[in-house]
């Protein structure tokens, strides 16, 4: 007869290892196939961690970063605007969510992350035919997927879409695309929806066009400055 002193350890080894299961996804809708190049942002991945490496992987570790593509690239008064908050801007090119997650073992687990802020509005735009709204949430659903398998004590935020002005046709699918994101955050532990979307018009509704560049895709600092009013109080609680 198996003692019951010998018992408790067995079943709680037993217990851990149901706790560490690898966490799967299946995807909603056909597959993505992506059409470009994976890697095609690869000089900005390298540039990235050479220069981590120069200040040291360890001191950058448990820090909170901001993962995305040009919007968070392009924040270029992210430090100041989180402060007291230690964070790296780990934003590059035109990024999709796939690639987001092709690099994730590089930009984000190193790093082991207290919080991790998620953005990202290409998926829809770059390659063709055009992604669906559920294709683009398939492409989400992966990279969270990863970052609870790999980094499970890690908080995560996901900033909404904004509704950038030279996309205008494409609101529906990007809002569509946005509620199913936003109901998956709602079902999973360490994630948090941010909508941003309301700092983005003006009072009478109409998108507030100084918030962008020429290009009307790309903002200016004033639309930082909206976006900071809503993302830190989140970040500093």
């Amino acid at each position: 007869m198996i003692k019951k002193t010998l018992l408790l350890p067995i079943f709680l080894c037993l217990l851990t290892i149901a706790c560490q299961r690898t966490l799967t996804y299946t995807p909603i809708a056909p597959p993505d196939g992506v059409d470009y190049k994976i890697d095609r942002l690869e000089s900005e991945i390298v540039n990235y961690e050479k220069k981590d490496a120069e200040i040291g992987l360890e001191k950058l570790q448990g820090q909170t970063i901001f993962y995305g593509s040009s919007s968070i690239r392009l924040w270029k008064t992210l430090k100041e605007d989180f402060a007291p908050l230690s964070v790296i801007n780990h934003g590059f090119g035109a990024a999709t969510f796939p690639e987001m997650t092709y690099y994730a073992e590089r930009m984000l687990v190193p790093y082991k992350p207290k919080t991790i802020v998620l953005y990202c509005e290409n998926d829809l735009f770059i390659g063709k035919p055009q992604r669906t709204s559920e294709q683009v949430f398939d492409n989400f659903a992966e990279l969270a997927t990863l970052i609870q398998n790999r980094l499970p004590k890690t908080k995560v935020y996901y900033i909404s879409m904004k509704p950038s002005i030279s996309r205008k046709t494409d609101w529906p699918k990007v809002a569509k695309a946005d509620a199913m994101i936003e109901d998956y955050i709602k079902k999973h532990k360490n994630f948090t929806y941010i909508d941003i979307r309301p700092a983005m018009y003006r009072p009478n509704g109409s998108i507030n066009g100084d918030y962008f560049v020429g290009d009307s895709l790309h903002m200016k600092p004033a639309g930082y400055e909206a976006w900071t009013k809503i993302i830190r109080p989140y970040l500093l609680k």
